[in-house]
């Protein structure tokens, strides 16, 4: 069950549910005006007279769904919350996307090479590395790359720009995944979890190395792809999902 909205968003919050009331009764006049007999007819009203608008920010939507998402961003509601590590997010696709952190699973997988990815958008994105196309060239140093943001992410390295900002302390970092790193320092977040002895991270490398620690337990291998397991059960589990 979602999670009440904090308190000092009450007012936001009313005024999202003054919204949804409000769009109820012009839709309902509009289905009036264009002789729309909801009572008397099983099928929903046409989409193009069921607009759902925002009081705050002036955007429509179709969709009551899609409205009613739209409004946790005024209100700041994040009721989808991972039981992992208890950080929240406003949509559910958000949650089972974040998942896949505390997870080993790869599904997807390059058919090239044939590396394993979490998310199909990683397995694209890897696939230009078998193109031989690099169009985006640094006129600091000449080095081409295959993407634009790869281009201006290098650019960096030559201006030194740092954009992105802790609201905390202010340090500032180049990178946007260097700044989500430092900001665990002050919420506290490991979302990095040990699956053999339960320990948490903060940052992936530590995770990495702990991990190693654990190797010479493993006693279970794969024949497919010389993985080792300390628990049969594990081993059996992993074969299921990655080579069947």
């Amino acid at each position: 069950m979602p999670p009440p909205i904090p308190a000092k968003n009450a007012v936001m919050a009313s005024s999202v549910e003054s919204s949804v009331s409000s769009h109820k009764i012009s839709t309902q006049r509009r289905y009036k005006r264009v002789g729309w007999k909801g009572k008397q007819c099983s099928r929903p009203p046409p989409h193009d007279l069921g607009i759902f608008h925002c009081d705050i920010c002036k955007k429509d939507f179709k969709h009551l769904s899609s409205f009613c998402e739209h409004q946790r961003v005024h209100t700041g509601e994040r009721p989808y919350e991972c039981e992992s590590c208890g950080k929240s997010f406003t949509r559910c696709a958000d949650l089972i996307k974040h998942r896949l952190v505390h997870s080993d699973t790869r599904p997807h997988h390059c058919k090239i090479c044939g590396k394993r990815f979490k998310l199909v958008g990683d397995v694209t994105k890897h696939q230009k590395v078998h193109s031989d196309d690099s169009p985006f060239q640094c006129h600091f140093c000449s080095k081409s790359f295959k993407r634009s943001s790869c281009l201006i992410k290098h650019l960096r390295i030559h201006t030194e720009e740092k954009p992105f900002p802790c609201k905390e302390c202010h340090k500032r970092f180049k990178w946007e995944a260097s700044l989500r790193e430092h900001q665990r320092i002050h919420t506290g977040e490991k979302p990095f979890r040990c699956q053999e002895c339960g320990k948490s991270f903060t940052h992936f490398s530590t995770f990495q190395q702990h991990k190693r620690s654990h190797q010479n337990e493993r006693q279970f291998r794969c024949k497919d792809c010389s993985r080792a397991f300390n628990h049969k059960s594990n081993l059996l589990k992993h074969q299921r999902l990655a080579h069947t």
